[in-house]
């Protein structure tokens, strides 16, 4: 499904995953291992042009480029845009979106086991 992302387009052999652990520095363990459902999140919670300029700073373009790609002409508006994409980031609501939820789930399992016994 990532394929015809905007993501892929510009990172293709780049996990998300990966690159989350990086922004919130944390271990890859830690996050969901489903591509397709944290390429969903960011798109659920950032808007178009912040998802994209997301994808362009992991991609390793410069201001410039980001600049011509995105068709922005003031350096402030590019600048604000990075502001805001990252603040959302960084927000709670998507950081434990990303979390993975498996630690949990095999918690519950471990309760079922016990109270078959």
């Amino acid at each position: 499904m990532l394929e015809n992302s905007i993501w892929f387009k510009y990172n293709g052999d780049r996990s998300i995953r990966a690159t989350l652990a990086e922004f919130y520095k944390c271990d890859t363990a830690m996050i969901s291992n489903n591509e397709v459902e944290l390429y969903n999140i960011l798109k659920k919670n950032m808007t178009k042009r912040e998802l994209k300029l997301y994808v362009l700073q992991v991609a390793g373009l410069d201001d410039a480029a980001i600049q011509k790609e995105m068709g922005i002409d003031d350096e402030k508006v590019l600048e604000k845009l990075k502001h805001t994409s990252n603040r959302k980031l960084r927000q709670d609501k998507i950081r434990q979106s990303v979390k993975t939820a498996e630690g949990v789930v095999d918690e519950d399992d471990e309760d079922f086991e016990e109270m078959g016994e």
